[in-house]
């Protein structure tokens, strides 16, 4: 039998006071949802992990799994990731749920409780102003519509749009210097670079680096991260602009999608989908995609996905505008890991335009494994 000696008494006391610092985050139940232009998460939910998690980190000490998922790997019992990532999807499935009900849909009767500080019914000159405040650049050019795309809009209001005469490739670069209250800051380099089809009322976005991201990239401390980017830094915000001058009507917007999906939360989500309703695949063309209403697990867990995250944010913001909207998505994946969520902003009371495939596969999802 071996006997501790003293001088493990330290480690053994430092493990002790870890497991009761994470002992003491994990239990913790408190729900609390804010909006924070300065450039946080937005709505955010801190839940009570599942009993499984529970059990398994009173078995050893816990080390985190990284930002990817906000749950917790344990080295110990050997536990593997799938599991892991089975609670992230419960976590973010409950994100969904308390968007929608605690968010999206006080808005849509007039008691939002997140006021943007940004849209006050000013002028497209205000706008501009606030564009430049923060030291974006806008630049357009005509584009083409992927093949991949063609085949969704195909069965859509207004047909496939002309390439290079309906399709707007806008670039919004934060590449200029900006005093966001904090003194003079360098550029932070973000780039939010989309399609926008006035003709179809949708918008595409292919490539969103934030000025978060981007400073995080730096290796700042958390709590300085808002020292370091302009006040004008969310998504939502800035698609909302470019579409606002673009369109006479921004109300009329009914499509908002995003292509090549690569960060590590969105990106396993979907492939843990395809896999379980294709039958183990992850390239699902358009005739196979996958439709889910926010009634649905799957449609919860994407709506509080990095790429759901916009949605929710412009149907909170400008419910005056949108009115009461009933969001479903579709995702599939054309080959060469460019995932594709499409968002259809269905009317109050109307249909979605994307229905299920024909041969779509029943079943519950289980949220992981696969």
């Amino acid at each position: 039998m071996t006997i501790m000696s003293r001088h493990h008494l330290p480690l053994f006391s430092l493990c002790g006071l870890l497991f009761l610092l994470f002992g003491a985050i994990l239990f913790s139940s408190r729900t609390d949802i804010k909006y924070d232009n300065t450039g946080s998460q937005g709505l955010v939910l801190r839940q009570q992990p599942q009993p499984e998690i529970l059990d398994a980190f009173n078995r050893s000490l816990a080390r985190p799994f990284g930002r990817r998922d906000h749950t917790w790997q344990f080295s110990s019992d050997r536990l593997h990731a799938k599991r892991a990532l089975s609670s992230q999807y419960t976590c973010l499935i409950e994100k969904g749920k308390q968007y929608w009900e605690q968010g999206v849909l006080p808005a849509f009767d007039g008691q939002s409780r997140f006021p943007n500080p940004f849209f006050t019914g000013g002028a497209e000159s205000q706008i501009q102003d606030q564009l430049l405040d923060s030291g974006w650049t806008s630049n357009e050019d005509n584009a083409r519509l992927g093949d991949h795309w063609k085949d969704a809009f195909r069965g859509i209001a207004g047909g496939i749009p002309d390439d290079n005469v309906d399709v707007v490739r806008t670039f919004l670069d934060q590449s200029q210097d900006f005093d966001n209250g904090y003194g003079e800051q360098r550029a932070t380099s973000a780039q939010y670079h989309g399609l926008y089809i006035p003709h179809n009322a949708a918008i595409i976005m292919f490539l969103t680096i934030s000025p978060r991201n981007k400073v995080q990239r730096r290796r700042v401390p958390a709590p300085d991260i808002p020292k370091y980017i302009p006040r004008l830094n969310q998504l939502s915000d800035l698609v909302w602009m470019a579409w606002d001058n673009l369109v006479e009507n921004p109300e009329v917007l009914r499509y908002y999608a995003v292509e090549r999906i690569i960060n590590q939360v969105a990106s396993p989500l979907m492939d843990e989908i395809f896999k379980q309703r294709r039958g183990g695949t992850i390239d699902v063309p358009w005739s196979q995609r996958l439709t889910f209403d926010l009634e649905s697990d799957e449609g919860k867990a994407l709506f509080a996905s990095p790429n759901g995250i916009a949605v929710n944010w412009l149907l909170i913001h400008h419910a005056a505008l949108l009115g009461r909207r009933m969001p479903r998505v579709s995702i599939f994946n054309p080959g060469g890991n460019n995932r594709c969520m499409i968002w259809d902003l269905v009317p109050g009371g109307g249909e979605g335009s994307f229905g299920e495939a024909e041969d779509e596969i029943p079943g519950v999802w289980s949220g992981g494994g696969g």
